[in-house]
């Protein structure tokens, strides 16, 4: 898929602060917490600074119906089902484990997952396939309970037909890495989400996932875009929350 809009890419970049900032304003006489596992070792999980982020902008958006493409570990699912208000729910989407090819492939592949889009996607399928999402796995009940599955391409998800068009408060676009495929998560995002709603993609300026960059470049030369420094977080804000990060 190729670009055809030549205006400049617009993507505003924000210190972490101005986001945490927003928290304390918003709650002057508290202490602020939040509920997170030790970052996994594992390639493809999100650092305590982009958690810290997700699960501030639930808070001051007060968001309640989350989506997120691409569960994998399932870290992410249980992070926002673990500090969401209790009427809060989270559907999560990956691929259907049973469709993955779960074989490694011969030879030394290390330093290739680690430099080749592709290679890295291709690894991560093959640990869900193997391992699950075993953060939900290992979830409390009740955690569980605010945590729905979905195993689907998210190719082939119709939110029209599946009744998901207009019914995201948060979503978080963390799937498959090609260009291609992000530019269809975007276009489901856009029409699950509700008038008021942020819509992030992770990978944003990633070392490896360089299409998402190029995606995210692209869709904010007519979308404004705003990128979280030192993170690899892009968002979108719409509705009411258009200016919740104006400095």
């Amino acid at each position: 898929m190729t670009p055809t809009n030549t205006a400049t890419p617009q993507v505003r970049s924000i210190r972490p602060k101005v986001l945490f900032q927003q928290i304390e304003a918003a709650h002057p006489h508290d202490n602020i917490m939040f509920s997170v596992s030790i970052p996994s070792s594992a390639i493809g999980g999100m650092t305590l600074l982009e958690s810290s982020i997700l699960v501030s902008l639930a808070k001051l958006t007060g968001a309640l119906s989350f989506f997120e493409f691409g569960t994998y570990m399932g870290a992410t699912s249980v992070l926002l089902a673990s500090n969401a208000p209790a009427p809060a729910h989270i559907t999560t989407l990956d691929l259907p484990p049973d469709e993955i090819d779960a074989r490694s492939p011969e030879g030394d592949t290390a330093a290739l997952i680690l430099q080749n889009d592709t290679e890295n996607d291709n690894y991560l399928r093959r640990q869900f396939a193997q391992k699950g999402a075993f953060y939900i796995d290992r979830a409390d009940a009740n955690v569980q309970s605010r945590i729905s599955r979905m195993h689907l391409n998210s190719r082939k998800l119709d939110p029209q037909g599946q009744q998901l068009a207009g019914q995201f408060d948060f979503i978080f676009i963390d799937g498959a890495h090609d260009y291609e495929t992000v530019a269809i998560d975007t276009a489901n995002a856009l029409a699950m989400a509700k008038p008021d709603a942020v819509i992030l993609w992770h990978d944003y300026r990633s070392n490896i996932h360089g299409d998402v960059t190029r995606f995210v470049d692209d869709f904010s030369r007519t979308t404004p875009v705003i990128h979280v420094e030192n993170t690899m977080l892009a968002l979108l804000l719409t509705g009411r929350f258009t200016s919740l990060l104006d400095r």
